[in-house]
């Protein structure tokens, strides 16, 4: 049986540790009460768009959302085994975030044809990193448009308001990292012993 904890009771357990209500996590993230109520009864899935405000709003990296497990110097992410979300036509694979001082998440992102990123802009700190693998992903950043076809990529400051969607009719796979100011470390677990997110601090 298997005994991690889903994505809405860790959503629960940071909105608690941070001593927030929903309403008043709702709000600093911009979405409805309701919707965090059934994220956190793990009724529905949250679009990437909601998982990034959702973890801006609770200063976590998103994939606090995805693998909690100990630190590691290596690891190995083998498909079909990997922690994923599916909502809305795509499909979040966590690489992993197990490492000591990682300070850049990757996800391997599959879209469905015309499938986003969810509803609206997202604005977050650090970079993005984007290659596409198969297909072609259209990226939105600061009002310029840039079309992505297998073997390209795109490398911004994630400040800059971006959307993405797959303009196509064909299943579309890419490679998202998103890079995270600084790294949290051991002191970060030391000076905040009660707070053990901290150290997915930096998304």
């Amino acid at each position: 049986m298997d005994s991690k904890p889903s994505l809405g009771s860790r959503l629960r357990i940071l909105r608690q540790e941070r001593e927030l209500s929903q309403r008043g996590l709702a709000k600093r993230a911009g979405v409805s009460a309701n919707a965090i109520s059934l994220i956190e009864h793990d009724e529905i899935s949250p679009s990437v768009a909601t998982l990034q405000r959702l973890a801006g709003a609770l200063s976590v990296k998103m994939s606090y959302f995805f693998d909690t497990t100990v630190e590691t110097n290596v690891v190995h992410a083998k498909a079909g085994t990997r922690p994923a979300i599916t909502s809305g036509g795509m499909t979040i694979e966590g690489l992993g975030s197990r490492l000591r001082d990682q300070v850049c998440d990757p996800f391997y992102v599959t879209l469905a044809p015309h499938a986003d990123a969810g509803a609206g802009e997202v604005v977050h700190s650090g970079y993005e990193f984007i290659c596409c693998i198969r297909g072609c992903v259209e990226y939105q950043i600061d009002g310029v448009t840039y079309l992505l076809n297998a073997g390209d990529f795109l490398l911004f400051k994630a400040d800059l308001p971006h959307y993405w969607r797959n303009p196509t009719e064909e299943n579309t796979e890419l490679l998202l990292m998103l890079h995270a100011p600084e790294p949290t470390g051991d002191l970060a677990r030391m000076h905040f012993v009660k707070h053990p997110s901290v150290v997915h601090m930096g998304q």
